[in-house]
């Protein structure tokens, strides 16, 4: 494959270009710095000005599947300016690579696009949640930017190329990610659960996350696909296996809910959210995580 890559160098695009590039294919990504590209036999850079809504059409020569990764991150106060440029960023850069698409020639046949199971509503009790394109969905801006990105995505069944979405949940590694910032409070003696501590947290190895969109590109697979592990855990529960790792207690009392609120604004909606996600679908399309239970990942990527 020749796979054309956004966010190539963020935490998942890097991990998804190392597994694409250790199975021998080719990757083109996109990068809004001129000092960011290079131009190896199986790594070329172009560039792109999601703002401008200009891209370098060179990007797709050969490349038959795009990984749409792009998007300003969620994680910061949810002011109106914020939440412009994080609802913008996503719905833009999709509809600059389907301009791409449809002003020029080209041999692209797959998508892949990325979205949350942020979409979910919260659930503490009940079964896990399936990949239904149309999910019960939750009432918070999150929620809303990931149905927005996944209709836009949507739209490149329009153009006769395939389209996957792969719902990303809790991402562990050793830097970056939500693990990275869980675990310094612990190590500080200072670690806790959030809230009553019993939400989901449905949580996956950026490993296991990177070869699951190298497997739904090799398989040209299509629809959605929840992008967690086979085994949630409760918040409180994490935070203490996180404390079991490291050699650390985590013996306070969980940060209420309002303190929550008041430190982190509307944007607490993805700390206190429970989401109770099933990995079935994917693991039915023929993909085996290397990593089930989340002592066998806080081990691999917790020093």
């Amino acid at each position: 494959m020749k796979v054309l890559i956004t966010g190539a160098t963020g935490l998942v695009g890097g991990k998804i270009t190392e597994v694409l590039h250790a199975d021998g294919h080719e990757v083109h990504y996109l990068t809004t710095r001129k000092e960011a590209i290079e131009n190896k036999a199986n790594y070329k850079g172009f560039l792109w000005d999601v703002k401008a809504m200009t891209i370098d059409s060179k990007c797709i020569d050969g490349v038959d599947t795009i990984i749409h990764l792009a998007g300003e991150s969620v994680f910061q106060r949810w002011t109106d300016e914020a939440k412009e440029r994080i609802m913008s960023s996503r719905i833009d850069s999709t509809q600059l690579l389907l301009n791409l698409l449809e002003d020029n020639e080209h041999q692209v046949k797959h998508a892949i696009t990325a979205s949350a199971i942020g979409i979910y509503p919260d659930q503490k009790e009940g079964p896990a949640m399936q990949e239904n394109e149309v999910p019960p969905m939750a009432d918070n801006f999150l929620a809303d930017v990931c149905v927005a990105w996944e209709s836009i995505g949507m739209q490149f069944q329009g153009l006769g190329v395939k389209h996957s979405i792969v719902r990303i949940g809790i991402v562990l590694a050793s830097k970056g990610g939500a693990l990275e910032q869980m675990a310094k409070p612990v190590k500080m003696y200072a670690g806790a659960g959030f809230g009553d501590g019993r939400m989901w947290q449905s949580w996956i190895a950026v490993d296991d996350l990177a070869q699951i969109f190298v497997h739904i590109a090799s398989h040209k697979l299509t629809g959605v696909y929840n992008g967690v592990a086979p085994n949630p855990v409760r918040n409180r529960a994490m935070m203490e296996k996180i404390g079991n790792v490291v050699n650390k207690p985590v013996f306070l009392p969980n940060v209420p809910k309002f303190m929550m609120k008041l430190i982190m604004g509307e944007m607490s909606t993805i700390i206190l959210a429970s989401q109770h996600v099933s990995s079935n679908k994917i693991q039915e399309a023929g993909y085996s995580f290397d990593f089930t239970k989340l002592e066998a990942a806080l081990e691999e990527y917790l020093d």
